[in-house]
């Protein structure tokens, strides 16, 4: 049962789906064109504490935040070319915080062994909801 005389409105708890590892074509090198390359990602949300304060069950899932919805916007990201990682990484950001139940959201996005000596290439952006009128 929530308690929401004791949550402040300002708490926010985080969702974080890590080690999403992908195969894309994506990069503006000749080298990479046309290469299915590997890309990793870390993609995180917050949300309001109350929706986190629900019955344990499927039912009480219903008036909370699903976490499904972070996995459903990586798929639709991914379902269109893209060629600069950053893009991506802001086109999952965009599509997230179309929920206004999303406050913030962190998406780091890296490919790997672009250059042999370089390990990992990677972005990392956070992004917040604008801030609506009268809020604080």
């Amino acid at each position: 049962m929530p308690l929401p005389s004791l949550l402040s409105s300002d708490s926010l708890t985080r969702f974080v789906l890590e080690g999403i590892d992908l195969e894309l074509e994506i990069g503006i090198n000749a080298f990479e064109i046309g290469k299915p390359q590997k890309v990793s990602l870390t993609v995180s949300v917050e949300v309001p504490d109350t929706l986190c304060h629900i019955a344990d069950s499927r039912e009480g899932l219903l008036s909370g935040y699903d976490y499904n919805h972070v996995y459903d916007a990586i798929k639709q990201a991914i379902s269109e070319p893209v060629t600069l990682i950053e893009v991506l990484a802001q086109r999952i950001a965009d599509l997230l915080l179309r929920n206004p139940e999303v406050r913030v959201c962190e998406i780091k996005v890296m490919k790997y062994r672009m250059w042999p000596e370089v390990a990992t290439v990677s972005v990392s952006i956070r992004r917040s909801q604008p801030l609506r009128p009268g809020a604080v």
